[in-house]
């Protein structure tokens, strides 16, 4: 009798302690859906961006600086709704052999803009920091602004990416050509003194 009184004893035991560390799993897990949900609320500043009528293509063209990182402003295009890119070279016909830094501004106003510039949002707000041979990626905090930062290198050509949400309302993606992501550092800093 004894010996079943001690099984019964230790099985006892084990599912009181199961069931406490399956509360804390609980409670853990509960937690981390709380944090979930809360990151994915739309903001007061994005509802507003839905009822904001978004800039015209020329008035989102005037936004581009005539010059960026000591690069010239070399041309400009409207590629899709609500979005400019201007490319900076020193060449006066940028290429894929040139140092260039292409900027694109797409304007987070109105639906279409909206749902981009949410979409962002999330993507920065995520912690990033991956390291590869060749490339690596990681969000930060610069000059109080949170950035996504990027660098590759193909068949020796660098490459730099930075994107960001200028004012709560523009998604900036600058891309460099031949540039590191310090030269898009000095763009993105030249770009902030930029009034939109």
């Amino acid at each position: 009798m004894r010996p079943i009184f001690l099984i019964l004893i230790s099985i006892l035991f084990a599912t009181s302690s199961c069931k406490q560390s399956s509360d804390e799993e609980n409670n853990v897990f509960e937690e981390k859906i709380d944090a979930l949900e809360n990151s994915t609320k739309v903001g007061s500043w994005q509802q507003n961006l839905i009822t904001t009528e978004p800039l015209q293509i020329d008035q989102l063209k005037a936004k581009l600086p005539k010059q960026l990182a000591g690069l010239p402003l070399r041309s400009s295009d409207s590629p899709a709704p609500q979005t400019v890119v201007g490319t900076y070279s020193v060449s006066t016909n940028p290429n894929h052999e040139t140092e260039n830094i292409t900027v694109q501004i797409l304007d987070g106003a109105g639906n279409y803009g909206f749902g981009h510039v949410n979409a962002v949002h999330k993507m920065i707000s995520m912690e990033v920091n991956n390291k590869g041979d060749n490339n690596w990626a990681k969000t930060q905090d610069h000059q109080g602004v949170r950035i996504l930062l990027k660098e590759e290198r193909v068949k020796d050509i660098q490459f730099s990416e930075l994107q960001y949400i200028k004012q709560n309302r523009y998604h900036i993606s600058l891309t460099g050509r031949r540039l590191d992501s310090k030269k898009l550092l000095q763009a993105k800093t030249d770009l902030e003194k930029t009034n939109f």
